[in-house]
């Protein structure tokens, strides 16, 4: 899956039809959830699922001590870049979520989890072992904070592409699909 998303992570704002709005809509948004279930004091979060940094840049960028890794070493590149143009202060690593026991200490208020990760763990058990992983990680009274795309509501079959739509940056236009065919 790595590399997958390696190739994928020059491109991957491209899936958003406006990616800077929607790293301030989630950071706001996930900001209003993670105060009003854990309050004011809730101040540092692990993104265990980082990519190039849609959750972890709005979140900082809201006065969050944010840690951030993901399996994707060029989307760790990625975010990292994207965090210096920002100045904000991230520390993202390269693990994969379900090993995050021996790389990020316990004791974050929330670890985050976000942008459909989860599904890619492919049996019960690599679910398990990633949640886990993730409860390890929370100081007592901490919480997790998971997002994925309800599937049920997805077509099913062979050869089916979901448009995202054309993109256009620094004069070259991109096509954005998503092949569903699972």
């Amino acid at each position: 899956m790595s590399g997958f998303y390696d190739e994928l992570s020059p491109y991957y704002h491209l899936i958003y039809q406006d990616w800077e709005a929607s790293v301030e809509r989630q950071g706001r948004q996930l900001t209003q959830l993670i105060r009003e279930r854990w309050g004011d004091g809730t101040q540092s979060i692990l993104d265990v699922a980082c990519g190039i940094g849609t959750q972890s840049l709005g979140l900082s960028a809201k006065g969050f001590t944010v840690t951030a890794s993901d399996l994707s070493k060029a989307a760790v590149a990625r975010a990292r870049q994207e965090a210096e143009a920002r100045e904000l202060e991230i520390q993202f690593s390269v693990c994969d979520m379900r090993n995050i026991e021996s790389h990020h200490p316990a004791g974050f208020d929330v670890v985050l989890c976000a942008d459909n990760s989860i599904p890619h763990l492919l049996t019960d058990e690599e679910i398990c072992s990633a949640l886990r992983a993730m409860h390890s990680r929370l100081r007592p009274g901490g919480g997790c904070i998971l997002t994925m795309r309800d599937y049920a509501k997805e077509g099913r079959g062979r050869g089916i592409v979901k448009p995202y739509g054309v993109r256009e940056v620094g004069g070259v236009r991109y096509l954005s699909l998503a092949s569903l065919g699972f």
